[in-house]
């Protein structure tokens, strides 16, 4: 400063002030000035009834007051806490602290907090976390609104010195570093629902910041490292959290595991060696001899397994399966399922939890309908028509009941049945994803990849 004698080999540093008027350079007076410093951290301490606790931040003292690398005065604390992202489920409420501290050496107030709504977090006005801690919506432009789906951010004064009940309480009082082990420090909390992630990481971060603080008195103040209310990379003042959004995912596989061929009354039984994994599934071929169809019945085994691809346990709480023509439900041969709207169903895994990794597998028989004219192509589809998890998330690459191509919780399997003369006896042999059968026209088999 001009108005200062030019102390020729003095540092003057933050917190000094020399006094006009010395003139021996080793005589002078030093007065020590208060630091008004608050700083913001922020850290999940609940999601759902769960109390989450490895997050809190552990304060380090120690290099308070000590001259850094820069040759400047360190003036903030160490805060050591994890920022790696809490996993959670959609429609899941996480309950955030806000912490706000003292680093300075003047007491004062986190006159106000500010939060924003990130896209994927819901604000829930009526929660009773956000009503005690007096949080308020605001839009893009800045307005209060009472329509969270506006909600831009929010803002709270529930630190404030006009919200002191008792006077003082709400005061964040100075750092002492001779008569303090740490700092001190007020808390504020906010609880948001979890929807549905808008980045291809599925990871949302949420900012906190002190968009307002005053002096002891509630009087404006000027924090020595921090401006209040703007969003500056590297200020104390603010800090984010974030937050893993899991998936959840169903997928179907079915392929023909047996035919069963009787004739005359003599039951034999043709093992496909078919597996889910087999893309395309070869097709299974089924010759009959053309002098002892009407003696002969052809049953085919389907088996379907569902499989949880995702990060949420759930549930296949019902599977359809499509019949072609040509084919037909018995219902002796499948006790677990039932004809419904021209379908047939099955809620035999209602009850079986699917934890992340696990498969589960029913199976079906259907009979080939016994005509000389019902020869050719069937292919058999089966979906996922229901499903479920604790969490309500949908399933993240199907819609259940549909009956859209494309999707991995629906896939068919393919058979084709041909006449033959002669006496032999009726023939399976399995084929490759493509299938010409000549007589009465010819016939393509497309085994659709999911």
């Amino acid at each position: 400063d001009e108005d200062l004698p030019n102390y020729k080999d003095e540092e003057i540093n933050s917190g000094i002030e020399y006094i006009p008027g010395q003139e021996d350079d080793d005589d002078f007076e030093k007065v020590i000035l208060e630091k008004f410093d608050l700083a913001l951290r922020k850290f999940i301490t609940g999601v759902n009834e769960e109390e989450i606790t490895d997050r809190e931040p552990e304060v380090d003292t120690s290099k308070y007051g000590q001259i850094g690398e820069d040759g400047k005065e360190i003036t903030s604390f160490t805060y050591n806490h994890t920022k790696d992202p809490v996993r959670v489920s959609q429609n899941d409420i996480v309950t955030y602290t806000i912490r706000v501290y003292n680093e300075g050496t003047q007491s004062g107030y986190a006159e106000e907090i500010k939060d924003d709504v990130p896209e994927g977090l819901i604000f829930l006005p009526e929660n009773e976390i956000n009503v005690e801690y007096r949080w308020k919506m605001y839009d893009e432009e800045g307005n209060e609104t009472e329509n969270a789906e506006e909600a831009a951010y929010i803002r709270s004064d529930y630190l404030s010195k006009a919200n002191e009940e008792v006077e003082g309480e709400n005061l964040l009082q100075g750092y002492n570093e001779e008569t303090m082990e740490g700092p001190d420090y007020r808390d504020v909390k906010v609880a948001f629902k979890v929807g549905m992630p808008n980045t291809s990481d599925r990871i949302i971060i949420n900012k906190a910041e002190i968009s307002k603080d005053a002096d002891e008195e509630g009087e404006e103040v000027t924090d020595i490292d921090s401006t209040p209310d703007e969003w500056n990379e590297g200020e104390d003042d603010q800090d984010i959290e974030k937050i893993y959004v899991k998936y959840f995912d169903l997928s179907l596989r079915k392929w023909v595991s047996e035919v069963i061929v009787i004739e005359d009354g003599v039951e034999k039984v043709k093992d496909t060696g078919h597996y889910a994994e087999q893309d395309p599934e070869p097709v299974v071929k089924v010759d009959l001899n053309q002098k002892r169809i009407d003696n002969t019945i052809i049953k085919f085994k389907y088996q379907i397994r569902i499989t949880n691809e995702g990060e949420i346990a759930g549930y296949a709480t019902e599977i359809s399966d499509y019949i072609p023509e040509g084919l037909e439900f018995n219902q002796a041969d499948n006790p677990l399922w039932k004809e419904v709207d021209g379908k047939i169903v099955t809620d035999q895994l209602k009850d079986t939890l699917l934890q992340p990794g696990e498969s589960a597998t029913v199976e079906v028989i259907l009979t080939w309908i016994n005509d000389e004219e019902n020869m050719g192509v069937m292919i058999n589809t089966a979906e996922i028509s229901k499903d479920d998890n604790e969490s309500d998330t949908p399933d993240i690459d199907s819609t259940p009941n549909n009956k859209e191509e494309g999707e991995d919780d629906i896939d068919d399997a393919p058979v084709a049945l041909t006449m033959v003369t002669g006496s032999a006896p009726t023939y399976i042999a399995l084929a490759a994803g493509t299938l010409a059968i000549i007589g009465g026209g010819v016939f393509l088999i497309k085994k659709y990849v999911i």
